[in-house]
Order: structure tokens, then sequence, then C-alpha cells
């Protein structure tokens, strides 16, 4: 009898909680209660990413700074901090365009960081994205002579590297055709300008090719100028004519000289007389297209021609041989009538002529 009155009791009590809760009576609050706080989602990052190209370039030349982020619209903020500095130091602002797009051109003169920074608003995080720029130093060579010199000639190498570095070392090198590798012919320290300046006689019979290098530093990277190249010739041969012509006619137009080769080797010289400076003798390799064996006055008593009316021929006034500079002609070369003779007897049509400067 009891255990039944307690079974009774028991199961009045679920029923008056089931009751209860089916007409709203409230429940025990916890974790999942529709009266907590809400949490706010965390601003989406933008993607920001940043280039430079190109990413390396000589000092005082143009690059571009290129940024995107993915929210058009967006301001952003371009920042430098160069090589040895300790915070950046604001360059420009722009605006991203519909794309998500902005650019900056910039002209350094020293390596450095470039960052673009966006700020954030209350959707999206701030960002940064940085880009390094190396930048290499001009530099400068020229070589005197150039083109072409003699076994044996001093060559003079002029430097100049900018922006200015007084007191560097930069190194003089030649190309070893052998090794396929450069090496050092000296090491020069620049000036207070900036500029240095070297010497040496040529030693070997080929080409020469030279060029200038110079070690980074804390503000650029390393660089190395354009390579100049000589060509050093026979002191035999001097003008490096082919040894496959049997004859060849060359006339230096600065010496007022004709040189009357053989096999590449010079047999006789002449002084000349050239173009007055209105009609000048035409630079350039030509032949001899024909012979005129009877002549007379301005002419001589010989002529050969080798492009249009210019010829090389004989003269009727010797006494301009004796003068220097010798710019009379129409822009024919004037030979004395001995030695037009004697180099008519010797040439054929077809005979190679160079008038070189």
């Amino acid at each position: 009898m009891q255990t039944l009155v307690k079974n009774f009791i028991a199961a009045a009590a679920v029923l008056l909680l089931a009751g209860g809760l089916a007409a709203g009576l409230p429940a025990v609050a916890g974790a999942g209660d529709a009266t907590s706080p809400a949490i706010s989602p965390a601003p989406a990052d933008p993607g920001l990413t940043a280039t430079a190209t190109p990413a390396s370039v000589r000092a005082g030349r143009h690059l571009t700074v290129a940024a995107h982020i993915a929210l058009p619209g967006a301001t952003l903020q371009l920042s430098r901090m160069r090589a040895g500095e300790s915070f950046f130091r604001p360059l420009a602002e722009l605006i991203a365009g519909a794309r998500g797009n902005a650019s900056w051109i910039v002209q350094p003169a020293r390596s450095g960081t470039y960052r673009v920074e966006f700020a954030g608003d209350a959707d999206w995080a701030p960002a940064t994205a940085d880009v390094f720029v190396l930048v290499r130093p001009n530099i400068g060579l020229t070589l005197a002579p150039h083109g072409m010199v003699v076994k044996g000639q001093r060559v003079t190498a002029r430097v100049r590297v900018t922006p200015a570095h007084p007191g560097d070392l930069v190194d003089l090198q030649v190309w070893d055709r052998a090794a396929q590798v450069w090496t050092v012919l000296r090491t020069l320290t620049l000036g207070s300008d900036s500029r240095a300046r070297s010497s040496w006689r040529t030693d070997a019979v080929g080409r020469l090719r030279v060029r200038v290098h110079m070690a980074a530093d804390v503000d650029h990277g390393a660089g190395n100028s354009r390579a100049r190249e000589l060509r050093v010739l026979d002191p035999r041969n001097p003008y490096g004519v082919p040894t496959k012509y049997p004859r060849l006619i060359l006339v230096d137009l600065s010496k007022y000289k004709l040189f009357y080769h053989e096999h590449g080797k010079i047999v006789r010289v002449f002084d000349c007389v050239l173009g007055r400076p209105s009609l000048p003798t035409p630079r350039g390799h030509y032949r001899i297209y024909a012979k005129d064996p009877i002549m007379g006055g301005p002419y001589g008593p010989r002529r050969m021609r080798y492009l249009g009316a210019y010829a090389i021929h004989g003269t009727d006034e010797p006494w301009l041989l004796n003068r220097f500079p010798r710019n009379y002609s129409h822009g024919c070369t004037r030979l004395s009538n001995a030695h037009i003779l004697w180099l008519y007897s010797h040439v054929h049509v077809g005979t190679p002529v160079w008038n070189v400067p």
C-alpha cells in the first residue's frame, strides 16, 4: 500500500512539471539562452598586396609600385624606408580604383623598402604590404682612343659614378676570353668628384673588352658599367685590313695619307689632298669600278673612279701636298703625279677602297 502511494506522488510531480513547461513557465537560464549578448564578426582581411616593377633599377630611373586590395575605393598610403633608416616616411596617398588597384611612379636614388598601408574600418582589418627595391649606381666608362688601337699604344679609361661615392673603390676589369671571366686589371679610388682615371699600354693583338665593377654598399647594390671594346691591331697592319685582299687602298681622312696594302700589310704610304669642308671626301668602303689611262689638267696623268665622280687621281697643283691640313679638292683624293702613276700600275678594277675617319 505504501509503495503504491509513493509511485502515485512521483507520477503526479512529473505531470505537473510537464504542464508548467507547456504553459510557458520560465526555465533555468543557460549558455544557449536567447537573452545572451551577441558576438560581432571579426573584420575581414582586405588581401592587400604590393609589387615593384622592375624590382631593381639604376639610381634615378623610374619604377612603378603597384598595390591591390579587395576593397575598391579604399584609401592607401605609400611610405618609404631607406637602408639605414628606422621608420617609414609618408610619400603619397591614393584611392584604389574600381578593381581595387593603385600605383605610384617613384624615382629612387638609394635602395629601400616601400610600404603600402590601409588603415582599416568597421568591416575591414588594417593591412600593410612591403616591397624591397634594389638601386644600383650609374657607372660611366669611356676609353681613349676608342674603336682601334695599335699594340703597345696607351689606353686611358675615365670613370664616373653617380650618385657620388667619393673615396670608394671600383675595379677596372678586362674580359678573359680563354677563361670566360672578368678579371681585375687594377683597382681605382674615386676622387672627391666621384671620378677616376687610369692608363695602361696594350700588350696583345685582338679584341680588348673593358668594364668597371663596383661592389654593393648599404645604399646601393653592386653595379657594372657598360662594357667598352677596342680592337688592338698589329703594328704592321694598324688598320686591321684582312689578309684575304691581295690589294687594298686605305685613305686615312684624319691623316691625309693613302696606305696601299697587300695581303694586310702596308706596302706604300702617300700624302694626299682631300675634299674641302663644303665637298668632303666620302667615308666608307668602296671598289674601283673604272680606270682612266689618259687624263690631264687637274686630274694629272691617271684617274681611278670608285663612287660616281669621286676618284683617286693626280694633280696640277703639287704644292698643295706640302700643306697641312690638305682640304682643297672637290671630294677626290689627289696624289702627286709620280705616285698616281705607281699606284695605277699596281691595282685593278675591283680593288677595295676604304676611306676611314
